[in-house]
């Protein structure tokens, strides 16, 4: 999976890392957020230009548990890890 991620071109790099999380931009407009727990939480957003994430929880061994969506409907939900919780945001936002 994490493979498919870095097919997208760019030069990846760390923005921040612990011992539990870490932040990488893969590319201008995409980037992953890693959490390290009792399972393993991990948001993927991408950006062109509006921003909208997808989150998955993984057991220890990378096999998916779950795919997590929004508590809310939006066509453009923005997530991110914050304390081991993935937190949503609607990112909707529409200009005429």
């Amino acid at each position: 999976m994490l493979s498919d991620l870095f097919q997208l071109g760019g030069t990846p790099h760390v923005v921040y890392q612990d011992s539990v999380y870490e932040r990488v931009v893969l590319t201008d407009s995409t980037s992953l957020e890693v959490y390290r727990g009792d399972s393993i939480l991990v948001v993927f957003t991408a950006c062109a230009p509006q921003c909208s994430s997808c989150a998955r929880i993984y057991n220890k061994e990378w096999q998916l548990i779950k795919t997590v969506t929004p508590p809310f409907t939006s066509v453009f939900p923005l997530a991110t890890i914050e304390n081991g919780k993935i937190i949503w945001k609607d990112n909707d936002s529409w200009e005429y």
